[in-house]
């Protein structure tokens, strides 16, 4: 599908002439699919080991830390994910941990 500017959606892509547009484009969507597996693994990751920080996920998931602040973003925003608290990093600092978002099936149960 050649590239249109109504077409894209929330993918990001970017290029300064038509050619870098149309490839960054098509990279765009071919990533399309990778990212929703790799979301479908986090969110498993997470709720398999209920609080986890960013560091963590990168480990356990061997993905970049990049990857994993944009996936975890994505589940927060769409309400699967949310910050439940603070804790001393791997540096040091302090970080955020995260949880899953109990559905109202497991909260009856």
């Amino acid at each position: 599908m050649p590239y249109t500017d109504t077409a894209t959606g929330q993918l990001p892509f970017s290029g300064r002439t038509p050619r870098q547009r149309q490839n960054s484009y098509a990279a765009a969507m071919g990533q399309h699919h990778t990212r929703g597996v790799k979301k479908l693994r986090m969110l498993a990751y997470i709720r398999q080991h209920g609080r986890v920080t960013d560091q963590g996920l990168a480990e356990g998931l061997a993905l970049p830390i990049q990857s994993i602040c944009s996936l975890r973003n994505a589940l927060c925003a769409e309400g699967l994910v949310r910050d439940v608290d603070t804790a001393i990093g791997t540096f040091g600092k302090r970080v955020t941990v995260y949880g899953p978002v109990e559905t109202a099936r497991e909260r009856s149960a």
